[in-house]
């Protein structure tokens, strides 16, 4: 069960092929609607944090096909997958695929506009200092969504309630302001959006 359970925060292997798909089927539906909240613009640049297989890149591509992309994912497995979906739609030069984690994310070669973290800001280590990294890294203006469904023994609607009110702590430690929290009704619990702007 331990070891299922690292695969879901870091895939590899066959077995990680196999999570890496179920979770980008799992996450479509709150994918879409955490990107719907960042009013994506043409032209924008949008940072995505644990891309896994690349599904939400995807949409983004698909309804803003002149947005540029940079993603970060500590899974080789994802990585690779991710690069095998959006090869064969796209043109490379839109979106740069970084192996390595939230807290090792470089320099950006331009500022971002808009951020997405769906599901994964559990697994970071140091969640305000990597916060506080991205802020620095985005324009005056840009949004940022975390999102989670929680999965983990016990969890009711009422855990994402409070998922909710310690991701608004966060962004407002690392300096976002307006921040907003939407709840989504999903089985098996409710999903948590939270956003903020730099």
């Amino acid at each position: 069960m331990v070891q299922l359970f690292s695969q879901f925060a870091m895939p590899r292997g066959r077995l990680g092929q196999l999570v890496g798909w179920f979770m980008s089927k799992e996450n479509k539906e709150i994918n879409n609607w955490t990107i719907d909240f960042l009013s994506i613009k043409s032209n924008d640049h949008v940072l995505e944090i644990g891309f896994g297989s690349g599904k939400a890149m995807k949409y983004i591509l698909e309804q803003k096909n002149s947005a540029t992309i940079t993603g970060i994912d500590p899974s080789e497995v994802m990585v690779h997958q991710a690069l095998r979906k959006l090869n064969k739609l796209f043109i490379n030069c839109q979106v740069r695929l970084i192996e390595g984690y939230a807290e090792e994310l470089p320099v950006l070669s331009q500022r971002a506009d808009k951020v997405l973290v769906i599901n994964n800001i559990t697994f970071w280590r140091e969640p305000v200092n990597t916060l506080k990294n991205i802020h620095s890294q985005m324009n005056d203006g840009g949004k940022i969504a975390l999102t989670i469904q929680p999965h983990e023994k016990g969890a009711t609607d009422e855990t994402s309630e409070l998922i909710g009110g310690q991701l608004s702590a966060l962004l407002e430690q690392s300096g976002f302001t307006s921040i907003e929290i939407f709840i989504k009704p999903t089985k098996p619990n409710d999903t948590v959006c939270a956003l903020g702007i730099k």
